[in-house]
């Protein structure tokens, strides 16, 4: 959620002090994510973060409770801004395939540095999200973060995007599983395009990603028929 100013709103579940109330617990967010970025959520520690703000570990700590905590913020964060650009795109477009090409294009560009907002680079939280997405929901606590609350804003993405494809097609039967498919995918092809070519197809290119995401997802929607055939 987002409010007039743009200041983004991560629920409370998802920390002990709200970052946004300080210098400091902005710090924290703008330099974690850098540092998550560099090194990884495997390496990542709030020790080395603690070093690189020149704060303590114990401080860190009054904020997150643990660095999966902290990522799972970084999570919510992206999904929020994300809806709020969704929005942007739609808004006041008559045609749901407008809208899902608008959707597909939203999901498959490189976000750039926002200068509506100080302290988080979305370009790299994109980035960051393109390689640890996998690690929030392949997790033995993953029925516990949800009755948390820590998927909320996603789930409520997904679903946003899910109504756009009952639009098209009132009858497709998959609406939250194709768009699930679809923003997990864009992930894995841009991963794969930049570190494990062999396993893609010169997708590199965002039109080329658009395009193949697009022609993949309004085909499947649009021919599907009552018989569960495309």
């Amino acid at each position: 959620m987002i409010n007039s100013n743009l200041t983004i709103l991560v629920a409370n579940d998802l920390y002990i002090k709200d970052p946004n109330s300080s210098e400091l617990g902005k710090k924290i967010l703008k330099e974690g994510l850098v540092l998550l970025d560099e090194m990884g959520l495997e390496d990542f520690t709030f020790k080395k973060l603690a070093l690189k703000i020149k704060t303590t570990e114990s401080t860190i700590y009054r904020y997150f409770e643990s660095k999966n905590q902290f990522l799972f913020y970084l999570f919510n964060y992206y999904w929020s801004w994300m809806e709020y650009n969704l929005h942007l795109c739609i808004t006041n477009l008559t045609s749901p395939k407008t809208k899902l090409r608008n959707v597909v294009k939203l999901l498959t560009k490189t976000l750039k540095n926002s200068e509506k907002t100080t302290f988080i680079n979305e370009c790299i939280l994109q980035r960051v999200l393109m390689l640890e997405l996998s690690k929030t929901f392949l997790s033995k606590k993953v029925e516990e973060e949800n009755k948390l609350g820590y998927f909320k804003q996603y789930k409520r993405f997904v679903n946003l995007l899910s109504e756009i494809v009952l639009e098209i097609n009132p009858k497709y039967p998959y609406p939250h599983t194709i768009i699930s498919t679809l923003i997990e995918s864009v992930f894995h092809q841009r991963f794969f395009a930049k570190h494990l070519p062999s396993l893609t197809d010169d997708l590199g290119k965002e039109d080329k990603l658009e395009d193949f995401f697009y022609q993949m997802t309004v085909q499947t929607i649009f021919n599907y028929n009552k018989n569960g055939k495309n």
